[in-house]
C-alpha cells in the first residue's frame, strides 16, 4: 500500500491532481480546477502545432473532455459554496471511496504508459515519430477519461453523456439534404477521390476516410487498410479498421473494429469510446457477439492495456476472421468488471478485401482448408516443379516455400499461403 500511495502522489503532482488536492479538504475542488487548467494549456499548445491530422484530432478530443470536466467541477464548486441544493444541471451520485482508490491505481499505471509513449516519441523520427506521437495523445486522452471517473467516484459528481462544450469536429453531413445549388443552376455532385465506387451508399465525407486518403491508405467499403513494414523485422504489417460505428460527436474516443497482422501475429480488436473498469484478478472481459442473424456466441477476449477495449489474438483470431469473411453485419457486447455493458454494431461492407490483406501479411488462408485440400495443393506444386515435399496435408515451411516460389513466378503477392487468388492460378477448387 505504501508503494501505491507513493506512486499515486507522483502521478497527481505531474498530471491531473496534486498531493495537496487530496490533503486539503478545505478547498479540494479549487486544486482540481487548477490542475485541469494546466492540462488545457498543455493540450492547447499541442493543437497549435498541427494544422490537421490524427494527432490534432486526438488532442481536440482530449481538450473537449477537459473542458467538460472543468465546467462540471466548477459548477459543482459554485453550488456547494452557495449552499444550494445540487440539481440536475450539476447532478450528484453517491461517492465510492473504494472505486476512487482503485481508479488512482489505474491512473498511476496509465501515467506510466503516457511517459513511456513520450520517451518513445522523443527518440523516434519521421513516420515512426508521427505514429508514436499519436500514441502519446491516445494515452493522454485515456488519462483524462480516468480523471473524470475518479472525480465522480471521489466527490460524487456525475457527468453528462454528451459534452456541453462546442464540438470542434466537423458535423456529419446529412445524406438526405438537397444538393448545393448555384444561382439558378444545379451543381453536379462531385465524387470524393477516396470513395470506394463499389459502395456508393457509404458517407465518405467522414473525417477518418479523408485522413486515410491523405496518408496513402486503402479504403474498401467501411474499412481503412494500412499496409507497412514492422520496424523490428521488416515483416509485412497490416491494420484494417472498420469505421461504420464512427461518431464525430463522441468526446470519449473512437469506436471501431480492427483486424490486423503485426509481426506475424493476427488479432481482432474491439475499441470503444468509454473507460472500462478492469475485472478483478482477471485480464479478460466477457464478450457476446452475433454475426448476421446467426445465434449469439459468448466467449472472453483479452483486455487492452489502454482500458478502452478487448482483443482476440493468435490462431483463434484467424478462425474468427474466416467466420466473418462472408458476413454483412457484426454485433458485439463487452461486459466490464463492474458489469456495465458496452455495445456496438458494425456494417462489414468491404470486409473481404480487409481480411485478405491481413491473411496475406500473416501467411494464412481465408479458406477453411482440410488436410485433403492441402494434400492436393502440395501434389500440384510438386507436379509443377515446386518442391513441397511429401504430400501429407500439413502446411509446413517446405510447403510455404514452394508456394512462395510459385507465387513469385506467377506474379502473385508472395505470402506462402494458400490464398484464393493463388488457388485459382493453381486450378484448385477448395471446399469450405
Amino acid at each position: 500500500m505504501t508503494k501505491l500511495r507513493t506512486l499515486t502522489a507522483s502521478l497527481l503532482i505531474s498530471t491531473c491532481l496534486t498531493a495537496g488536492a487530496v490533503a486539503q479538504e478545505s478547498s479540494p475542488l479549487d486544486a482540481e480546477i487548477a490542475a485541469i487548467d494546466s492540462q488545457i494549456s498543455e493540450v492547447d499548445a499541442t493543437i497549435s502545432r498541427y494544422d490537421g491530422g490524427l494527432i490534432r484530432m486526438l488532442a481536440e478530443s482530449r481538450r473537449e473532455a477537459l473542458l467538460l470536466l472543468r465546467t462540471v467541477v466548477e459548477a459543482r464548486e459554485a453550488a456547494e459554496a452557495a449552499g444550494a441544493m445540487i440539481e440536475v444541471t450539476v447532478p450528484a451520485v453517491e461517492p465510492d471511496p473504494e472505486r476512487a482508490e482503485q481508479l488512482l491505481g489505474e491512473m498511476a499505471a496509465q501515467q506510466d504508459r503516457v511517459e513511456t509513449a513520450e520517451r518513445e516519441a522523443a527518440s523516434a523520427g519521421g513516420l515512426i515519430q508521427a505514429v508514436a506521437l499519436s500514441r502519446v495523445e491516445t494515452e493522454k486522452l485515456t488519462l483524462a477519461q480516468l480523471q473524470m471517473a475518479y472525480l465522480q467516484a471521489r466527490y460524487g459528481i456525475a457527468f453528462p453523456v454528451t459534452p456541453s462544450v462546442t464540438n470542434s469536429a466537423p458535423p456529419i453531413p446529412d445524406p438526405t439534404a438537397p444538393a448545393a445549388m448555384t444561382q439558378g443552376e444545379e451543381v453536379a455532385e462531385t465524387a470524393l477521390p477516396w470513395a470506394d465506387p463499389d459502395h456508393p451508399d457509404i458517407d465518405y465525407n467522414l473525417t477518418p476516410f479523408e485522413q486515410a486518403h491523405n496518408e496513402g491508405d486503402r479504403i474498401a467499403g467501411w474499412w481503412v487498410i494500412n499496409e507497412e513494414r514492422a520496424a523490428i523485422d521488416d515483416s509485412p504489417s497490416v491494420v484494417a479498421i472498420n469505421y461504420s460505428a464512427y461518431d464525430a460527436r463522441s468526446f470519449g474516443g473512437l469506436t471501431a473494429l480492427l483486424a490486423q497482422c503485426r509481426e506475424g501475429e493476427t488479432s481482432v480488436v474491439f475499441v470503444q469510446d468509454d473507460f472500462l473498469i478492469s475485472a478483478m484478478r482477471r485480464d479478460s472481459f466477457d464478450v457476446t457477439y452475433r454475426i448476421d442473424s446467426n445465434p449469439a456466441q459468448s466467449t472472453r477476449w483479452n483486455e487492452l492495456t489502454s482500458n478502452k477495449g478487448a482483443g482476440l489474438f493468435g490462431s483463434g483470431s484467424e478462425g474468427f476472421l474466416r467466420g466473418l469473411y462472408d458476413a454483412e453485419s457484426f454485433f458485439i457486447r463487452l461486459t466490464d468488471g463492474n458489469g456495465q455493458r458496452h455495445d456496438a454494431e458494425f456494417d462489414l461492407a468491404g470486409i473481404q478485401e480487409a481480411i485478405e490483406a491481413v491473411a496475406g501479411a500473416c501467411g494464412w488462408s481465408t479458406l477453411d482448408l482440410s488436410p485433403d485440400d492441402y494434400r492436393a495443393i502440395q501434389t500440384l506444386l510438386n507436379a509443377g516443379g515446386f518442391d513441397a515435399g511429401t504430400p501429407d496435408g500439413v502446411w509446413g515451411n517446405g510447403s510455404r516455400n514452394a508456394m512462395r516460389a510459385f507465387q513469385e513466378q506467377s506474379g502473385l503477392p508472395i505470402t506462402g499461403a494458400a490464398d484464393r487468388t493463388t488457388l485459382e492460378a493453381l486450378g484448385v477448387q477448395a471446399g469450405e
